[in-house]
């Protein structure tokens, strides 16, 4: 199966199968009218990657925004413990009157990464994207792996899916699985690999 790089449409935060990924079909642009095999939000791939087509991208910290990124930061999240996000810059939320117990937090990245993620391409789930975070910068979107392809247990899963993603023939990985499916990560910076997961 090939990746977006394959084709010579590189995202730098998406590097799993064209078939994971959120696209629409052929057909011409919104912003430009070129015919596109492959859209991204209706445009194409020139169009979408220079960031004016207007997206929102969730996350592990909150929603991405086209505005909220230009301040370097995410929505937010609700938080009781800011100490929960180690390693990154909060700034609170005012509170709101209405609700004087609840404490959201903006949780700051770099505007550029943020930015980039707008330009990204969505992963297929079954209850909606969370675009996971190491480093200061948002993750490598590496696949949608079934979750029957792995048997060992939770402390021994980031391991087996490293190894996985290492193996030559990953990306032909598809199929009838059942509904529970892992949404794999690996760090440009580190090469730490995260997860999350859902299922219908």
């Amino acid at each position: 199966m090939d990746t977006f790089d394959d084709v010579q449409r590189p995202f730098p935060f998406f590097k799993a199968p064209i078939s994971h990924a959120v696209v629409d079909g052929p057909g011409h642009c919104i912003r430009c009218a070129t015919h596109a095999d492959i859209r991204f939000h209706d445009a194409c791939y020139d169009c979408f990657r220079s960031g004016e087509i207007d997206t929102v991208m969730d996350t592990e910290f909150g929603m991405a925004t086209r505005e909220d990124a230009l301040l370097g930061r995410t929505h937010g999240v609700p938080l009781n413990d800011p100490s929960r996000i180690p390693g990154y810059h909060l700034t609170q939320h005012p509170i709101d009157p209405r609700f004087p117990n609840d404490r959201w937090y903006h949780v700051h990245v770099d505007s550029d990464y943020l930015l980039d993620l707008l330009r990204t391409p969505k992963y297929h789930t079954w209850q909606g994207e969370s675009w996971l975070f190491c480093c200061q910068r948002p993750m490598v979107f590496r696949g949608s792996l079934p979750s029957d392809i792995f048997s060992s247990s939770s402390d021994q899963l980031s391991s087996d899916i490293a190894a996985f993603l290492d193996a030559p023939d990953w990306k032909k990985t598809e199929g009838e699985h059942g509904s529970h499916t892992y949404y794999v990560f690996t760090c440009a910076v580190c090469g730490a690999v995260r997860y999350n997961d859902d299922c219908d």
